[in-house]
């Protein structure tokens, strides 16, 4: 019986601006972390031969350039990090492989073009991240598919406008951001079946109609945005307990 050996590796928080890898493909089932370094230049496309992996950090480095295709070969990954990381351009059509993901922080780069849809195929997604980015709205329908979600933040489309047709089923949720992501509809009527939900971030969007007296009454709720929409209504005279901004 042969051995089998998982290699597992962190270079986090150091100063760090190259690294080269001389480990055979298939050995290294995490690349725990490299962030909070200076890496620069391209994200090597060999990262792609470790299709073993199941976590890679690459978030807060100074990287350029595009996301390696390469990366949709790691199909066994369930959490991919690359927040601040400086890459840019589209999201990757290969990374409709990554159908085991869970969590994906993807904020603070200047990714273009539309929000895959294919990412609503992910549905063991917990966790997805996509702020400060550049990317044209609408927000996918197919994120409809998203029910284990717990949490999702979005902010920052432009061009063309999203409905909330898609969190409909998202019961699971206990924190949604959609600040300034060109949302044109209404809250929810059903709001207050989200029994789990403790932050809510609807500002800076083109929300109209009431607001639902029942978030309110939302004994999870502890932070709620609504700032600079159209809604109309009264504020009701009292409110949960736990809400403690509004």
């Amino acid at each position: 019986m042969g051995l089998q050996c998982t290699l597992k590796f962190e270079l986090k928080s150091n100063c760090l601006t190259r690294c080269t890898f001389v480990v055979a493909p298939g050995e290294i089932t995490h690349v725990k972390s490299i962030a909070h370094n200076a890496f620069s230049g391209a994200i090597p496309k060999e990262l792609g031969n470790l299709k073993q992996l199941t976590l890679l950090s690459l978030g807060i480095n100074n990287f350029s350039g595009s996301l390696p295709p390469e990366l949709g070969n790691l199909v066994e990954l369930i959490e991919i990090y690359i927040h601040s990381c400086g890459v840019d351009g589209e999201i990757p059509s290969t990374f409709a492989n990554l159908t085991k993901m869970q969590k994906m922080w993807a904020s603070d780069n200047p990714f273009t073009g539309k929000i895959p849809d294919f990412i609503g195929n992910w549905t063991d997604l917990t966790s997805l991240r996509f702020q400060g980015n550049s990317f044209e709205g609408p927000i996918p329908s197919s994120f409809a598919k998203l029910t284990s979600l717990t949490s999702l933040r979005i902010t920052d489309l432009a061009n063309v406008s999203s409905n909330l047709d898609f969190i409909k089923d998202m019961k699971n949720l206990i924190e949604l951001r959609l600040r300034n992501a060109l949302i044109s509809d209404s809250i929810p009527s059903n709001i207050g079946e989200y029994n789990s939900l403790k932050t809510l971030d609807l500002s800076f969007n083109n929300l109209t109609g009431q607001i639902p007296s029942a978030l309110f009454n939302m004994t999870s709720l502890t932070y709620l945005f609504l700032g600079n929409n159209s809604l109309s209504g009264d504020l009701p005279s009292q409110k949960s307990n736990t809400l403690q901004n509004m």
